[in-house]
């Protein structure tokens, strides 16, 4: 009997359904290894990691090797991906090998045919989708740990640093003092109504694109097209057509339901993960946008049943991935055609929207009739504009409703005079740009290449639970200690949190992970290159963004900093000290008289209270680097 070792143990029971009685399935629960927190959890000449088994993971892996002792065959079945691999890994160094057959498989969805068909096809562990895997890990502890630190050192209690959490913070950080100091202007829109039937818009005037700043102007343009006559100087017509978008990838899937149905990414990953583990969609972590040939002929045909044979292309349509895309996977579409059956109503929603945008995939273009009216002043000074458009076959939009809307025009001629009814005006004010949502976020990320589409929802909710940024209504708001931290990272580790930077370290591990780039050079090289930068960091004073200059100190008059406290609260201190130990810890509560670890007279980092022989006094935080110390009490 063969044992069959997975992740998830939500998908024992499909499985198990589909291999029957002969196999035993067994899942590991996710990732039973952790890294080591001592050197930073691995070697700094191999390269190689350090890991324990996780306490809480023990009695599993435990189960599983005792199991394996009663089974010659054994089928390693973790997700089909990096961290999938890392997995199969751990545990293949783990099970007893001798006189056993030990084989990897994968499969993009929990089908009989595609079960059976990665038995058939059984081959073994990818060294270099470890590595790559591996190397991610390694490079999120070293930003994780060594900026961290340095951060804690600089007075930012209970913060923390990541190689792709604080790029996307900084993104939103942005995003944040653009809207903050957005400055809004008033401007005027004119309507031009003509008893012909038609509305228009201004153009141009005396030959210039026209924009109203003024309510002045505003009423003398009314006033000139008043005093105008108009005719049709142009009629253009065409045929447009709108393609349908591609299957979802884990991307457009967290967009389109963050859009759709109002969801996080991780209610949108969380629902997918339970329908891909119940058998009903196909791997939902993917940046591919092809589908199996098979699945994509099956649709064809439930098309034309249901809609008939005009609504099909007349042949598949091919979707190009990105260059970014490493194209293991097909698209996230349905395994079957049916509802699941028992699902619950969130599932059966992501379900419907998969499935949709799968079939409208395979479907023919929407067609549209349009029509522009150019209309000018006999004059010739003043130009409008009318557009009308009509959907003159519905395609694809049968079923993904489209946002564009028919706007019938009346039949007008060339050269045809036109009888001015009203002119109004309207005035409207510029808005900032808005705040990112789950939707626009996961665009922008994708877009700049920062982390992969599969870490944005676990991305978004680590700065979502360490409040560096919070949710107003369905948009995200930098908090007052997310712009602390970003601005400090901006000001000292610009490398670390720069968008360039961060698209070619994944461009990196996608090398590694198809064995183009060796695993070691490229740790090397990165762990250096942070390492060497958290010195400086060190050695270096306060950014001036943490000093306060229009918040004095309460006992000295002098300037104050910023600080974060280990409660995560954002407090202001003499930057004096330890010369004057005032503090500011909120408006409301006023001062707080009493003596903490701050700023070191050599390096501006915090110092902490030590005890030695002599008695308690305060010591550099970033000892051994810097040495300085001050007697407790001393001014």
């Amino acid at each position: 009997m063969p044992l069959v070792i997975i992740e998830s143990p939500n998908k024992i029971k499909k499985l198990t359904k589909i291999l029957g009685s002969n196999y035993k399935v067994m899942a590991t629960v996710g990732h039973f290894l952790l890294l080591s927190k001592k050197n930073l959890g691995f070697d700094h000449d191999s390269f190689e990691p350090n890991y324990y088994v996780d306490p809480q993971k023990q009695n599993i892996l435990n189960n599983i090797l005792f199991e394996a002792k009663n089974h010659r065959e054994i089928y390693i079945a973790t997700d089909p991906d990096r961290e999938g691999e890392a997995i199969a890994m751990h545990i293949y160094n783990a099970l007893p090998r001798k006189g056993r057959s030990i084989k990897r498989i994968k499969f993009n969805a929990i089908t009989k045919k595609a079960v059976f068909d990665s038995i058939k096809n059984s081959s073994k562990i990818d060294s270099d989708l470890y590595n790559a895997q591996t190397a991610r890990r390694l490079t999120d502890r070293i930003v994780g740990f060594l900026v961290t630190k340095v951060m804690w050192n600089k007075g930012l209690k209970q913060t923390s640093a990541g190689r792709v959490q604080s790029v996307a913070l900084k993104i939103i950080c942005d995003r944040e003092r653009k809207v903050s100091n957005f400055l809004s202007t008033d401007y005027w829109i004119h309507n031009i109504d003509f008893k012909d039937g038609i509305s228009s818009s201004i153009s141009k005037i005396n030959g210039s694109s026209y924009r109203c700043l003024s309510l002045k102007d505003s009423k003398n343009t009314s006033k000139e097209i008043k005093s105008k006559s108009f005719s049709i100087s142009n009629v253009i017509g065409k045929k447009r057509s709108i393609s349908p978008k591609p299957p979802f990838t884990t991307s457009t899937l967290q967009q389109k339901s963050s859009a759709k149905l109002g969801w996080s990414s991780k209610k949108t990953m969380d629902t997918a993960q339970k329908l891909f583990g119940s058998g009903y969609i196909t791997y939902h972590r993917t940046d591919s946008t092809r589908s199996d040939p098979s699945a994509v002929s099956d649709i064809r045909k439930e098309i034309v049943n249901i809609f008939g044979s005009k609504y099909i292309p007349k042949a598949p349509r091919l979707f190009k991935n990105k260059d970014s895309s490493q194209d293991a996977h097909e698209a996230i579409r349905p395994t079957s055609g049916q509802v699941p059956m028992g699902a619950s109503p969130d599932e059966i929603k992501l379900f419907n929207l998969i499935k949709n945008r799968f079939m409208a995939s395979q479907m023919s273009d929407a067609e549209f009739s349009t029509i522009a009216y150019y209309i000018k002043s006999k004059d010739k000074k003043v130009e409008l504009i009318t557009k009308g458009q009509s959907k003159t076959f519905d395609g694809f939009s049968k079923i993904i409703i489209s946002k564009t809307k028919d706007v019938l025009l009346p039949v007008l001629k060339k050269g045809q005079v036109l009888t001015l009814k009203n002119v109004t005006s309207k005035k409207n004010s510029t808005k900032p740009p808005p705040r990112f949502n789950d939707a626009t976020i996961v665009k922008v990320l994708e877009e700049k290449g920062v982390g992969r589409p599969s870490t944005y929802a676990s991305i978004i909710e680590t700065l979502l639970k360490r409040k560096y940024v919070i949710r107003d209504k369905k948009s995200f708001k930098a908090s007052e200690n997310g712009m602390l931290i970003s601005d400090y990272l901006g000001e000292n580790f610009s490398s670390i949190v720069d968008t360039k930077f961060t698209a070619e370290m994944e461009s990196a591990l996608d090398k590694v992970a198809v064995g183009s780039l060796e695993y070691k050079k490229l740790m090397k090289s990165f762990y250096y290159q942070v390492d060497n930068a958290v010195k400086e960091v060190n050695k270096l004073k306060l950014p001036k963004s943490f000093i306060c200059k229009d918040k004095l100190c309460p006992k000295c008059n002098s300037s104050t900093r910023k600080n974060i406290s280990k409660n995560g609260e954002v407090y202001l201190s003499c930057s004096t000290w330890p010369a004057c130990n005032g503090i500011i810890k909120n408006e409301k509560e006023g001062i707080i008289d009493i003596e903490v670890g701050r700023a070191c007279p050599s390096c501006s980092n915090i110092m902490i209270k030590r005890s030695g022989k002599f008695g308690s006094f305060w010591g550099c935080s970033s000892f051994p680097i810097c040495r300085q110390t001050i007697k407790v009490g001393v001014k």
